[in-house]
């Protein structure tokens, strides 16, 4: 992987440069209930290209990711964070984990993002956000087509050639009783 200058991160990472007061809204609420879901939130300089990490206990966003790309990092790895604590999830990473075949794991792949992508989409509902559900799409369609560019190519592509609108609204997916304990550290990028 190419070093990275910085957290630009090879492109423009905001999808419609939301209004201030929108986005300050939704981390508030996201942020207050995050962590009565358990989990911390940290701010931490982050080796680039990381712009975010999860370890099952603690969220982290590097501060100088533009804020509407910290709000979807927030709702994103929430929805990560759930897959990995959530006892009945624990079988649905095994495709993800250890196939070697490239089109049934980029399968699992997109699965295990968009899996992510209905918790998020949940907890923007849980907190009475229900006005971005078309931001919030767009940003994962967005998201996996430059997650899966890099797994398809091995290079991370410029944020603005995955850049979708319009994308199929996401389905919020009841969160699962969590069981907090700590895991290998992943990483958003």
């Amino acid at each position: 992987m190419n070093q990275l200058a910085g957290h630009e991160i090879v492109g423009e990472r905001q999808i419609g440069a939301m209004p201030s007061t929108d986005l300050v809204r939704l981390w508030i609420n996201a942020t207050s209930r995050i962590v009565k879901y358990g989990f911390e939130i940290r701010y931490d300089d982050l080796e680039p290209p990381r712009t975010g990490t999860f370890d099952g206990l603690t969220i982290t966003i590097d501060p100088d990711v533009g804020f509407e790309m910290q709000c979807f990092i927030l709702l994103h790895l929430f929805g990560h964070s759930v897959q990995w604590v959530a006892p009945s999830l624990q079988g649905k990473l095994d495709d993800l984990q250890n196939t070697t075949d490239r089109e049934r794991f980029l399968k699992a792949l997109r699965d295990y993002e968009f899996e992510a992508a209905q918790y998020g989409m949940a907890l923007l509902h849980e907190v009475g956000v229900t006005d971005l559900d078309q931001w919030y799409s767009d940003f994962v369609e967005t998201d996996w087509k430059y997650v899966r560019h890099y797994y398809v190519n091995g290079h991370i592509p410029d944020w603005t050639d995955c850049r979708s609108t319009g994308a199929e609204i996401i389905e919020p997916r009841i969160i699962p009783v969590l069981e907090h304990r700590k895991v290998a550290v992943r990483f958003a990028f």
